[in-house]
């Protein structure tokens, strides 16, 4: 083993199950493509067997959580995975959807545009179209919904359509909620939201 403290049948076997658990993890969340390394052990572990056995198709893993990690950094150094801080991916892993699932977001995203500034819940339109709700959430946190308030999201295009009509209604003064609410024709829940919304997102700029 040389000055390596940990065995290299068990390094190996760690590796094969480290990747494992992240293509499930990714099959999950397909719109994020790294993982925090504690999350990452965490899957590892829920796909162990509850107590270890002899069985020549599942050998155990004795590997400490301190000696996953220690994998993990090693993987790190032969470019088998990539760290960004605290999380971990495959190199030139992208974030995707299977053409289906991709389909109906596609479908989900121009049913909210539709509606313009007042288009219908997300998880509404979802649902029908078979989307489970924690796909919306990896969508919002993807960029791919703008959020504004619950149950009130848009799709980052019409999003940005409307922040510049706000923009533009502000040459003229502090848009007031009365005056997003006509300027968009939408009703005053909406416009407060959108309001509430853009100007957050205007102090960040």
């Amino acid at each position: 083993m040389g000055d390596d403290p940990i065995d290299p049948g068990q390094r190996l076997l760690a590796e094969r199950r480290l990747l494992a658990a992240l293509r499930r993890h990714r099959r999950r969340s397909p719109l994020r493509d790294d993982v925090r390394v504690d999350t990452l052990v965490g899957e590892l572990r829920a796909g162990e067997p509850a107590r270890a056995t002899g069985h020549r198709g599942r050998r155990p893993l004795t590997l400490t959580d301190g000696e996953l990690r220690s994998v993990v950094d090693g993987m790190v150094a032969t470019g088998t995975l990539l760290r960004s801080g605290h999380r971990v991916q495959l190199p030139d892993s992208a974030p995707s959807l299977d053409p289906i699932m991709r389909e109906r977001v596609d479908d989900l995203l121009a049913t909210l545009a539709a509606g313009g500034a007042t288009p219908p819940a997300a998880e509404f339109v979802g649902t029908r179209l078979g989307i489970p709700p924690a796909l919306i959430d990896q969508l919002r946190a993807a960029g791919e919904l703008v959020s504004v308030a619950p149950r009130i999201d848009y799709p980052h295009a019409a999003w940005l359509e409307i922040s510049h009509r706000l923009d533009l209604l502000a040459d003229a003064g502090a848009p007031s909620v009365r005056r997003v609410r006509d300027e968009l024709g939408t009703a005053r829940r909406h416009a407060e939201a959108i309001l509430r919304h853009w100007n957050r997102s205007r102090s960040t700029r």
